[in-house]
């Protein structure tokens, strides 16, 4: 490798583990969800395996004992830190077989490329970031060394890089519920590959790498679990991509441009990449985080063929429109959306005129790299910005509770609490009750502490972000007929003569309480309430349920339910036994 390589490679890495590492140092995982997934590892630490255990869990019990030193007393810290730094491992090793493999297949310029552009896309940095433990990491990060492999065995023509790619597809399999599928992707692209191929030549190579691809496909396929991987379909997903999008149109053309013999081929690989794309797509409309793969792949495609344009009126109107685009999508965060758009005009029209002033014979190469650079900025802020927007999801008054349960609970105690049990399992090792089903039909009923004593728990915690989530708790409870609405605090306001507290909801309602200048208690009479379609009514303040200075309870009927309750209220049968300083959090023990 050449030193510019090396330092090529370097950038990359160095890339990578900036934003894959930005939530090292947090005091808490990113997501309660890998809570759940990292209870597992625990479990598997603890022998209790699953069938079948996701090779992530494997990994990390190993790794655990291995650093533990035999201790037989559970270390959460310890393992907490090896969640957190694993799946930095895996974004750097995806990431630099991503590069090479793409060197292989394209040119130097097209893999830094389109490997930035997978390192910084949006589903990368969050399912491949520390704070994040999920079975996906691990998936996508063996995926992506068996594609490399495969192209290894094509570049040189040795069948140890095809038996080695192989079985990490096997592997990759066992690790992501996905496997199975992309393998097939990987499948059906090189078999398109091939059958373009043999119209000028048959590639006896790429036919043995298909025929071994084929055999592991239907190896997976019947030893991997077939969940419906095909679920409900999102078309939100797409809008991960946005930034990938006229990468995206700019290779459809020059794929197209060069099937109808329009333009000169740059990629030996274009049917393969186009392939994997198109599928890509179609996963995307099911899970977001695979189709990063394909997309990432297609963006290097487009930049290798961008580097063959000879028509500089077209490379002109290009420049144009990804400036307009890329500022636009900047432009709309912060300005309406008539000032986004003539903001974006003027910006790409500058550019325009810039560019054109650059006559010399390679004006095509320098828009070119310009656009390439562009998006690499463009893309990598946006990473930026997504990761420092992530917030704690445990917060202080969730430590302060577990806190108090390791000192003060039984070992035998049992806890049920709405998305936080498996977090609360995991870090203070009291068993957990993690049915939200259950517990929503509960938290929105006048069931009594029986309903809790047939499933043997033993203490309940209830917060107040469950008011938040009270349509998911709905929902989870088969459309209760509850109707809550909970307003937070936002500013002060003044009519001249009166000062009023603004609230706002979560369904985008708006209230005005007229509230004292000193205390800032709100007076009593009558608070104005402004729907988002505009509406106006007057509700009595004394209809309101205060929770603290800054939260507003408004339960338009049917509102005696334990939810209500456990705050302001008691609920028979269950005993409070601690409650947070700020009095967000509250624990009950279930009386027997």
């Amino acid at each position: 490798m050449k030193d510019e390589e090396k330092l090529t490679l370097a950038f990359i890495i160095l890339l990578t583990f900036s934003l894959s590492a930005y939530g090292a140092m947090n005091a808490h995982l990113l997501s309660l969800d890998s809570y759940a997934e990292l209870l597992l590892a625990k479990n598997a630490v603890e022998g209790k395996f699953s069938s079948p255990t996701p090779v992530l869990y494997m990994l990390t019990a190993g790794v655990y004992q291995t650093l533990s030193s035999g201790s037989t007393e559970f270390d959460a810290n310890l393992m907490l830190n090896i969640a957190k730094v694993l799946p930095i491992i895996f974004s750097l090793v995806c990431i630099a077989s991503f590069y090479f493999m793409l060197r292989s297949m394209f040119s130097e310029i097209a893999a830094v490329g389109g490997a930035v552009l997978l390192a910084s896309s949006q589903p990368f940095v969050i399912i491949m970031g520390s704070g994040s433990y999920y079975a996906d990491a691990l998936g996508m990060c063996l995926f992506t060394m068996a594609c490399f492999a495969f192209f290894m065995f094509y570049s040189r023509k040795n069948y140890l890089f095809l038996l080695a790619s192989a079985v990490i597809f096997l592997i990759s399999v066992m690790s992501w519920e996905m496997g199975w599928v992309m393998i097939g992707v990987i499948l059906l692209s090189l078999l398109a590959q091939l059958v373009y191929d043999r119209s000028k030549k048959f590639d006896e190579l790429l036919a043995h790498g298909v025929a071994a691809i084929f055999i592991t496909f239907l190896l997976a396929y019947f030893i991997s679990p077939h969940g419906n991987l095909l679920g409900e379909m999102k078309t939100a997903n797409l809008s991960r991509y946005i930034f990938s999008a006229p990468f995206a149109i700019v290779g459809i053309f020059a794929f197209i441009s060069w099937v109808i013999e329009k333009h000169k081929r740059r990629s030996e690989f274009g049917v393969f990449a186009a392939s994997v794309f198109v599928l890509s797509v179609i996963i995307l409309l099911f899970h977001y985080f695979p189709a990063a793969f394909g997309i990432a792949l297609f963006s290097a495609f487009a930049i290798n063929e961008l580097l063959e344009l000879r028509n500089e009126k077209l490379a002109l109107l290009l420049f144009a429109g990804t400036f307009f685009f890329v500022s636009f999508l900047f432009a709309v965060n912060f300005l309406d959306m008539t000032q986004s758009i003539i903001a974006s005009v003027g910006i790409a029209l500058t550019s325009v005129f810039v560019a054109a002033l650059y006559r010399e014979r390679r004006i095509v190469a320098y828009i070119t790299f310009s656009v390439m650079a562009l998006f690499l900025f463009s893309s990598v802020s946006a990473a930026i910005i997504s990761a420092s927007q992530r917030q704690d999801v445990v917060g202080s008054e969730a430590d302060e509770v577990i806190s108090w349960s390791v000192d003060n609970l039984p070992d035998d105690a049992s806890l049920w609490a709405f998305r936080v049990s498996p977090l609360l399992e995991f870090t203070t090792g009291r068993k957990s009750y993690s049915n939200d089903t259950e517990f929503a039909r509960f938290i929105l009923s006048n069931e009594s502490a029986e309903f809790l004593k047939e499933r043997n728990v033993t203490h309940l915690l209830v917060d107040t972000s469950l008011f938040d989530n009270i349509e998911t708790l709905k929902t989870l409870a088969n459309n209760t007929r509850v109707r809550i609405e909970s307003f937070r605090y936002w500013q002060k306001a003044t009519d001249g003569t009166n000062l009023y507290g603004i609230f706002l909801s979560g369904e985008g309602n708006i209230l005005y309480v007229q509230i004292d200048a000193f205390s800032g208690v709100p007076v009593s009479g009558n608070a104005r309430l402004i729907t988002r379609e505009g509406n106006m009514r007057l509700i009595p303040i004394t209809n309101f349920l205060m929770l603290g200075s800054g939260r507003l309870i408004y339960p338009e009927d049917n509102y005696k339910v334990n939810l209500f309750m456990l705050f302001f209220g008691q609920v028979n049968g269950m005993k409070p036994v601690y409650t947070t300083e700020e009095g967000g959090i509250k624990l009950y023990e279930v009386m027997k």
